[in-house]
């Protein structure tokens, strides 16, 4: 019955934030706030991350990093606005960290992030990614653009659903010339429905899934904690740390490719 009542109730206010004739005024940034969910988050989900599994995800391949699985019994399971779409009309970017470890170089051929979305459609198909280096610790510029581009995107639906809301990697695949040496790095991908004409894209929302829970399926280097950032005009959000935004400290993405 909770489950129910939530999801209705977070259906309400997407479909009034995709109606009103303001909602650059409506729409939150954050799932908890769209949705008024009170997920608060406690110390010990935030700590004492899982082991790193020996075998990738099935949505990952070859994989180099997996940030774990976002965590529907996680205390503050929650979504950062990372869209760009008919309610959110100038888009909002999440952008989280990964490591190249020491003596690494990594050539990257995919990147992805997992989003908890209302309705599972890229309109266009054609989505952007960046990897990003040098972002400084309080923000405020986005550091050194290393690689990016556009390219056709897919949607990968995930096991998991969170108040019956879909959860689906948005990916960019084929990805040339980007290759990594040993450092830290931030990344984005971003999906898309900005199409008029197609009705899906009317109450369209799709939020970056945290993984403060359990992280199941991490794979590779650790994720850095409390180090992502947000970027939306729409916001206001100017390089923000995350944390400014709300509580979630790791977000789930991944990266494919080779290393040497």
């Amino acid at each position: 019955m909770k489950t129910t009542l939530l999801a209705a109730a977070l259906m309400a206010v997407l479909i009034s934030s995709a109606g009103a004739q303001d909602n650059d005024r409506l729409a939150e940034a954050s799932l908890d706030h769209e949705g008024h969910v009170q997920v608060p988050a406690r110390a010990e989900v935030l700590g004492n991350p899982s082991r790193r599994s020996q075998t990738p995800p099935t949505w990952c391949r070859p994989c180099l990093f997996y940030a774990g699985d976002f965590d529907t019994n996680a205390s503050d399971a929650n979504g950062l606005s990372n869209e760009f779409d008919l309610t959110v009309s100038t888009g909002a970017a999440g952008y989280t960290p990964f490591i190249v470890p020491k003596g690494k170089t990594w050539t990257v051929t995919g990147l992805f992030t997992d989003n908890i979305m209302l309705i599972e459609v890229l309109d266009p198909r054609t989505i952007p990614f960046e990897i990003r280096k040098g972002i400084p610790k309080a923000g405020g510029n986005g550091g050194e653009l290393v690689c990016d581009g556009k390219k056709p995107g897919s949607l990968t639906p995930l096991p998991q659903n969170w108040f019956g809301y879909p959860w689906a990697a948005a990916k960019v695949e084929h990805i040339k010339g980007c290759r990594l040496p040993a450092g830290k790095y931030w990344m984005s991908v971003v999906p898309y429905c900005t199409n008029q004409n197609d009705s899906y894209c009317n109450d369209y929302r799709a939020f970056l899934a945290n993984d403060d829970g359990a992280m199941a399926q991490r794979f590779g280097p650790l994720e850095p904690a409390n180090n992502s950032f947000f970027n939306s005009k729409f916001y206001g959000a100017n390089w923000d740390p995350s944390s400014k935004w709300q509580t979630s400290s790791r977000f789930s993405v991944g990266v494919e490719g080779t290393a040497k």
